[in-house]
């Protein structure tokens, strides 16, 4: 028969386990409140367990293997069928982002140098250049909208002088 701890040894071995805090007070062996894990192995997907890593000494952890189930029962039927399927997407979505963290590093507030991959790098370029561009041809049809106006105003009094002279003129 597996005992208790062995069966936490075994659960930690064959697949990643989530933890989680608790408030429900279980003790540990070691007298700490133990937290909720989540094993996620093949008999157990999805099922939650109460454990302990130990406790800190010196140089190290003491570690006292306490177990006990959280749930109950296991999954089963097509409970089962559906946490297998959800565990197997949730690894293929960390190897995915483990890929993409591997292509992409997110640049620290420092400014230090970051990898990123060229093809990144050259778009992230090409935009700022088309910015640039842009903020150019802003400031030019600006400077070509004040003196259009400038031309526009300047006429208008113009116009208004020239048919004011007339006007005065045809009365004399």
């Amino acid at each position: 028969m597996i005992s208790q701890s062995d069966n936490f040894l075994s659960v930690n071995s064959q697949s990643a386990i989530s933890s989680s805090s608790t408030e429900h007070g279980v003790l540990c062996d070691c007298n700490r409140k133990a937290k909720i894990e989540r094993a996620w192995t093949r008999e157990n997907p999805g099922r939650r367990f109460f454990g302990c890593k130990g406790r800190r000494v010196r140089n190290g952890y003491e570690n006292c293997n306490f177990f006990r189930w959280f749930d109950v029962e296991k999954p089963h039927g097509w409970q089962h069928l559906a946490l297998l399927a959800a565990r197997d997407i949730i690894r293929e979505q960390k190897e995915e982002l483990a890929v993409l963290r591997n292509k992409v590093t997110i640049p620290n507030h420092e400014g230090s140098n970051m990898d990123i991959s060229n093809e990144f790098v050259e778009k992230f370029k090409e935009k700022v250049e088309e910015c640039e561009a842009l903020k150019k041809e802003v400031l030019i049809l600006g400077e070509r909208s004040a003196v259009f106006r400038n031309v526009l105003v300047a006429s208008s009094v113009g116009f208004a002088i020239i048919l004011g002279g007339m006007i005065v003129m045809s009365k004399y």
